[in-house]
């Protein structure tokens, strides 16, 4: 017989952690369609010289959709598969928003897309798949 193996939520997250000196800090909010927040990439997570590094870019669409399927009823995921198509550089110490909904949820998956815009422009876009997390994990929030 295995151990229970527990994911625990110790505010550190990169990109909603209020306890991460060095994240972003986002509030991930409600919409009418799934969940926002609004945000600014500080300069130390720049790729180029004053453009956010792309993988940051990635993250926030990332935890923007996990919220939106969260939100949907389906807290307990973790993300099985992302895709990221990026349209123009999002510039570090600019504010943006990221908006995200779930498409579908289902018990075994869920489907979900995300934006990022600055000045209503859009910089990027993910589409990305969410599986259950397997029934011997526990989450646990400190």
């Amino acid at each position: 017989m295995s151990a229970r193996a527990t994911w625990r939520d110790d505010g550190r997250c990169l990109v909603c952690g209020p306890e991460n000196e060095h994240g972003l800090h986002l509030r991930f909010e409600r919409s009418a369609e799934g969940a926002y927040a609004e945000g600014v990439v500080p300069r130390h997570l720049q790729g180029f010289l004053g453009r956010s590094h792309g993988g940051i870019v990635a993250a926030v669409l990332d935890e923007a959709m996990y919220y939106a399927v969260a939100l949907s009823g389906m807290p307990g995921v973790a993300t099985a598969e992302i895709s990221v198509r990026y349209r123009r550089p999002l510039p570090t110490e600019a504010a943006f928003r990221v908006e995200a909904k779930c498409l579908r949820a289902t018990t075994r998956f869920a489907k979900a897309e995300a934006v990022i815009h600055v000045g209503g422009e859009l910089v990027a876009e993910a589409a990305g798949t969410f599986l259950p997390v397997p029934s011997d994990i526990e989450i646990k929030g400190e």
